[in-house]
């Protein structure tokens, strides 16, 4: 009894621990990106450009003309990108099928004989034997239904340019992670942009990235909460009905 009552403290201590630390760690841990490959590279291109040079002019990034504007296009630069993403889809669909047959067939003369054969008695029914065949089949289906969904999301993120394709289109990538009263939300989003859909205030719409790839999640007590359990996971899979 006591190594029964003692197992099952045990378990329920670990089952404590697991809900604690799904909440504390994923929410408290907010990962740090590192730059410092980024700054490296940057300092050697510094380095490199500030090299004597016999050339009057020499090109020092976004100073090196007075004609040259603050919109992002080189890799490390930021975007800034306008979520607006607003979808919607209706199906509707409505059929009908039917079907009538009917047949009928007899003899009225056969070699000159009755069409009765001259039983007068038929399998003891009583009735004389008819030589006709009637059938009537009948087939009907009627078939409607209608879906119709719809989705908005709203948000701004600062992205980052991570590589440049030989078109001159931009790769950028951008992370936000906002943790509100120990509710973690993360907004992912990936893309490719062209250079003219970049505005003179740096910013892009995301209806003008290609293959765009955005997610919103939460993670903590509220999202937890709207998550079926394992149990009842488990139990619709193998629920035969």
């Amino acid at each position: 009894m006591k190594k029964t009552i003692l197992l099952l403290t045990v378990m329920l201590a670990a089952i404590s621990g697991c809900a604690s630390k799904g909440y504390d760690d994923v929410i408290t841990s907010i990962p740090s990106s590192g730059y410092k490959s980024e700054i490296e590279a940057y300092k050697m291109q510094e380095a490199e450009m500030n090299k004597p040079n016999p050339s009057l002019w020499s090109d020092v990034g976004s100073s090196g003309t007075i004609f040259l504007d603050y919109k992002a296009r080189r890799i490390g630069d930021v975007v800034i990108v306008k979520i607006e993403e607003d979808s919607s889809a209706s199906n509707s669909t409505n059929n009908s099928a039917s079907k009538s047959t009917t047949y009928n067939a007899s003899i009225t003369a056969m070699l000159g004989l009755p069409t009765n054969m001259g039983i007068t008695n038929f399998l003891g029914s009583g009735a004389a034997f008819q030589p006709t065949i009637a059938a009537t089949t009948g087939n009907n289906h009627q078939g409607q239904g209608s879906s119709r969904k719809a989705d908005s999301f709203t948000a701004t993120i600062a992205a980052r340019i991570v590589d440049i394709m030989p078109s001159g289109n931009l790769v950028i990538e951008g992370n936000r992670e906002i943790i509100i009263d120990q509710e973690k939300q993360t907004i992912t989003l990936k893309g490719i942009v062209r250079q003219k859909d970049i505005d003179a205030a740096n910013t892009v719409s995301s209806s003008a990235i290609a293959d765009a790839q955005i997610t919103y999640t939460g993670a903590g007590a509220l999202s937890q909460a709207t998550k079926k359990g394992w149990l009842g996971k488990v139990i619709d899979v193998i629920w035969p009905f």
